[in-house]
């Protein structure tokens, strides 16, 4: 394992362990067993390495999907969350500046808004893209409730949940698989 995928699993450890706001720098250096100055080689803070465990984990989910639907996105991405909860309990607790909760949302808009671009042929309105920003504020409420309140409810029933609540011009915007370059 390479030096930055160590200092990611590190976080992902101690976040098993105890709060993200009391991790710090030298427990993730401990736990991974490396140099300061390869922690700041790969990352700015520890709120950088939970935010790239995060992205690199979706990229790796969604790397091979064959069919693309709103419900099924959701579905994968909050069963993730709910296979690794105490990781998104942990992270989702921890507020303030660079907080995985505003990172997330960013994330979504973002991420959303790419799977549009490249799964339809339909172009963003200022609109849509209002929608899309106001349905991520709520995604990522609603999700960050239900993680740290137990995950009580089963992830696809979620997903199921938040596609009902998505805007229809949103909704109505269909996704076909798209082969990724290799």
């Amino acid at each position: 394992m390479d030096i930055r995928h160590q200092i990611l699993q590190s976080v992902y450890t101690l976040a098993q362990r105890q709060a993200i706001k009391d991790i710090t720098v030298n427990d993730i250096l401990a736990e991974a067993t490396v140099s300061r100055g390869s922690f700041y080689k790969y990352f700015s803070d520890k709120y950088d390495v939970i935010n790239s465990y995060y992205t690199e984990a979706m990229t790796a989910i969604f790397r091979d999907c064959e069919a693309y639907t709103w419900q099924g996105i959701f579905t994968k991405m909050l069963c993730y969350f709910e296979t690794h909860a105490a990781f998104f309990d942990a992270a989702f607790r921890a507020t303030g500046q660079n907080s995985f909760t505003d990172f997330f949302r960013q994330h979504l808009v973002t991420h959303f808004a790419d799977i549009i671009a490249r799964h339809s042929t339909h172009q963003l309105t200022t609109d849509d893209q209002k929608a899309l920003q106001f349905f991520a504020d709520g995604f990522v409420a609603y999700t960050r409730q239900w993680a740290l309140t137990g995950m009580q409810q089963a992830a696809s029933e979620l997903a199921s949940d938040l596609h009902l609540f998505m805007p229809a011009c949103l909704c109505e915007i269909t996704l076909t698989a798209v082969p990724e370059p290799r």
